[in-house]
């Protein structure tokens, strides 16, 4: 089953101002998105009716809520600070370092879509008691960040995974998934993968010397 993946590139320095501003820069995107969130919201009811009647899901649906889910994934994590690049509004994912990947899947399961707002009673809990640790270290890191201009990679690493498992549940709730979130999992590969680097010199063998003329 499709599990909902997010992955942010990590840089140390970060742009003070825009740090120290950052709520009021993200207003506009907070309203967009939460109208988004709105519609969301209303589709999914939608799609549990057809889901539990035909035991797929519509794919018109599934896309329109995808276009939110990526959309949101940029706003939120612009507001978290977890990177300092303006998103740009809309389906167009902009110059943000920022991964977010869910695939189709038709058929889903009727029982647990049927009582999918029950099933998801644990995973909340779990996410709000997450979610208090990681605000703690978002007021901690604005105050970092303002004044020394860098992000610490401890509590850095520590709100993307919060940020991940949230985006997890609620890609759950909203029916484009049967995968239930799983909090440590959904890291993508390939934002900040290197490349693996050349071999050393001393692997390189050297061709033999041509042989002497008459030999």
């Amino acid at each position: 089953m499709s599990r909902f993946t997010y992955d942010v590139g990590y840089e140390e320095s970060r742009n003070r101002a825009t740090v120290a501003f950052r709520v009021i820069l993200a207003i506009p995107h907070l309203i967009v998105a939460g109208i988004w969130r709105e519609l969301s919201q209303i589709l999914a009811v939608i799609q549990w009716f057809i889901i539990v009647f035909t035991g797929q899901r519509n794919e018109g649906i599934w896309k329109l809520q995808q276009s939110y889910m990526y959309y949101n994934c940029r706003v939120i994590g612009y507001v978290t600070l977890l990177y300092d690049q303006y998103p740009a509004f809309g389906t167009d994912p902009g110059p943000v370092p920022v991964r977010s990947e869910i695939s189709f899947e038709e058929s889903a399961d009727r029982l647990t879509t049927g009582l999918r707002l029950i099933w998801a009673i644990p995973a909340v809990i779990i996410g709000a008691v997450v979610a208090i640790g990681a605000y703690v270290l978002l007021i901690i890191s604005w105050f970092a960040i303002v004044i020394t201009g860098k992000q610490s990679k401890g509590r850095w690493d520590f709100i993307l995974k919060v940020l991940r498992f949230s985006f997890q549940l609620e890609s759950y709730v909203l029916l484009l998934t049967d995968t239930y979130p799983k909090f440590g999992e959904g890291a993508s590969t390939s934002i900040g993968s290197a490349s693996p680097p050349p071999p050393p010199p001393s692997s390189f063998v050297s061709p033999p010397p041509p042989p002497p003329p008459g030999g």
